[in-house]
């Protein structure tokens, strides 16, 4: 069995459609976490049909050590801003604890290998949970502060509208365009 890291995985759909690739091609696999798979050792002919299949879905191998590694972080933050424990994790602790490397570490291989640091990419998805929960108008906006580990309502606000352009409520009236978690990485 070999370990495959697979890149453009955010949710259980991704899951779905990964794993009906392998099944399909009739290759044996097992689901390690968002993204990360065990599989059989495939001939070439069958790596080069997964890989073009997986292509096809908006998904990409990741060949490369510290490709995988990138990945695996952006992984872990979807993880984390999509869970609902998200307001009381410290990030570096939390990718340190995942990942068994030192933060610094990780944080220059991100920022070499993506051209932006984990804390850009993070607080890119956490605007795009912000619009999220938005749209859905459940939660009011001090309780998204809150779910999104935001010290106060202005400190949400701020960010939002210095990223946007907008404030949270303008935002919530006009019903913006979101991006895909998978376009931001």
């Amino acid at each position: 069995m070999n370990n495959l890291s697979i890149k453009n995985m955010v949710c259980d759909r991704c899951i779905h459609s990964v794993d009906n690739i392998f099944k399909k091609l009739e290759i044996n696999f097992n689901l390690l976490s968002l993204g990360h798979y065990e599989i059989e050792i495939l001939e070439d002919k069958k790596f080069l049909e997964l890989k073009s299949l997986l292509i096809n879905e908006g998904f990409e191998i990741a060949d490369k050590n510290n490709k995988i590694i990138c990945s695996k972080i952006k992984s872990l933050l979807i993880e984390l801003i999509n869970s609902k424990n998200s307001e009381k994790i410290n990030l570096s602790k939390y990718l340190t604890s995942n990942l068994n490397y030192s933060y610094n570490y990780l944080s220059k291989l991100f920022s070499k290998n993506e051209n932006k640091t984990i804390e850009n990419f993070f607080l890119n998805l956490k605007i795009e949970k912000i619009k999220e929960l938005l749209s859905y108008k459940e939660l009011s906006i001090k309780e998204i502060s809150y779910k999104l580990n935001y010290h106060s309502v202005s400190h949400l606000s701020n960010h939002f509208k210095n990223s946007t352009g907008h404030s949270p409520s303008f935002f919530r009236k006009k019903q913006f365009i979101r991006k895909n978690l998978r376009d931001l990485g």
